[in-house]
């Protein structure tokens, strides 16, 4: 089933999925596709955006020889496969841990919030969420200026 890859093609390094998250949720209120299909076909545009974009951050860096690959997104073998091909292309090998050490942060943050518990540091439970929180602070400043951040 057709889904929309956000940003493909842009010069960006950021992701957009929410426009992609719309057209799944919509996929699934028609009642046309099997879960499995709608999963499949997302899976799939996800891949296409991470090695779109991870290509067109390798443009311009001579000198590199590999693209590491880690955390949970490495236990994926459609990331890795998608990766490993376009990492090929581009005559680099692609370095990821093995799939046991690929894991998501998520034991590693629930680590850090007992720890925190443990010694009295608590957050009120109004904190509000915040679904866009740049790495970078400077990320938002110099998005469209060409500028990496």
């Amino acid at each position: 089933m057709p889904l929309p890859r956000p940003l493909l093609g842009s010069a960006e390094p950021h992701f957009s999925f929410a426009g992609l998250k719309s057209a799944v949720v919509r996929a699934h209120e028609t009642g046309k596709y099997r879960v499995e299909d709608i999963a499949a076909s997302f899976q799939q545009a996800v891949v296409d955006c991470l090695v779109d974009r991870t290509a067109r951050q390798l443009v311009g860096h001579a000198g590199v020889s590999a693209l590491v690959v880690a955390g949970g997104v490495a236990a994926n073998q459609a990331v890795r496969t998608g990766l490993m091909a376009k990492a090929s292309a581009h005559g680099l090998c692609l370095v990821a841990p093995p799939l046991w050490l690929c894991t998501d942060n998520a034991a590693m943050i629930v680590w850090a919030g007992a720890e925190r518990f443990a010694v009295g540091l608590t957050d009120p439970l109004d904190v509000a969420a915040r679904p866009r929180w740049p790495l970078d602070p400077l990320a938002e400043a110099v998005r469209g200026a060409g500028v990496k951040a």
